[in-house]
């Protein structure tokens, strides 16, 4: 029997390092483009949690205030604000919520205090926010991302429920 041992060429040497250097470079590149792609999605989700957190955090103000008279339209310091009436143990206190140097604000202060726009707390990123009130009572409320979405809400302090029940009687 003739046992002869397998002879190795310098090209399969070659070609097994060719093969796994183009391994490690596809790794790479997909690594690099996961990357940006993950870094996309994460500010796409940034962008609209903002809209999201101030839709929601304005739909529970809204509904903590659902008596008549406890919102309404006013001008803080040079802004468009929506203010909040409270009565907290005798003593008239209120909310403003407004746009300043593109954050959503909002002030809990003491009626007639000297607060200034400074003092509110950061809630939400915002490029724009608009508020209108409808002839129906409800205030239109829009809003725009630093990315151009949009959000448009339309709310009503007080029930319906109220309305109906102090038409019945």
């Amino acid at each position: 029997m003739n046992r002869t041992k397998p002879r190795s060429h310098s090209i399969d040497i070659l070609f097994s390092l060719l093969l796994f250097g183009m391994f490690v470079l596809f790794i790479l590149m997909m690594l690099v483009f996961s990357a940006q792609t993950y870094k996309a999605s994460v500010k796409g989700l940034e962008e609209n949690n903002n809209l999201h957190t101030a839709a929601v955090y304005l739909t529970t103000k809204f509904r903590q205030h659902d008596s008549e008279n406890s919102v309404k339209l006013t001008d803080f310091q040079g802004s468009p604000a929506l203010c909040l009436s409270d009565t907290i143990d005798g003593e008239e206190y209120v909310t403003y919520i407004y746009l300043q140097d593109k954050e959503l604000k909002e002030l809990f202060t003491v009626q007639g205090s000297a607060a200034t726009a400074e003092m509110g707390m950061p809630v939400a990123e915002l490029e724009g926010f608009a508020i209108a009130e409808t002839p129906e009572g409800f205030y239109q409320i829009t809003m725009e991302s630093s990315d151009g979405a949009h959000s448009r809400l339309l709310l009503h302090p007080g029930t319906p429920a109220d309305k109906n029940s102090s038409e019945k009687d």
